[in-house]
């Protein structure tokens, strides 16, 4: 399994101030031999909503632009596999609103989020609340 990304936690318990139940951390997802593993699993409303949350946390030491590759080709690459292994749960990327208000407002990465469909989970870390969904 892989490490934690370092803002998952405070992501986790995001969603729990916002109603969600956190079912499963590290979900694991078979493409072809291959595991690939998604952070969390959350369910809500008596399990009628649920999703899954890919957590990145926009390491300062990484320019803005790799980091927004590294993550919408991680998100894309799981929801593909997914989509494969015909399990039908949104999948969400979790970002910190400095990235939202950074790097995903700029053209390109609007164009980006938008061409290909991007859920986003937009989170504060100091707080640790959720301060937007973008399906």
């Amino acid at each position: 399994m892989p490490a934690k990304d370092k803002a998952h936690d405070s992501v986790k318990r995001a969603l729990v101030k916002d109603g969600w139940q956190i079912t499963a951390e590290q979900v694991r997802v078979i493409a072809n031999e291959r595991f690939l593993w998604i952070d969390l699993r959350a369910e809500k409303d008596d399990h009628a909503r649920v999703i899954l949350v890919e957590i990145k946390s926009f390491n300062e030491n990484v320019s803005p632009p790799e980091a927004f590759a590294n993550a919408i080709g991680k998100y894309l690459m799981y929801r593909v596999a997914l989509r494969n292994a015909d399990i039908e749960i949104p999948l969400f990327l979790a970002v910190p609103a400095s990235a939202f208000q950074g790097i995903f407002s700029e053209d390109v990465g609007l164009a980006i989020v938008q061409e290909y469909r991007v859920r986003l989970l937009v989170f504060d870390p100091e707080t640790e609340e959720i301060v937007l969904w973008s399906i």
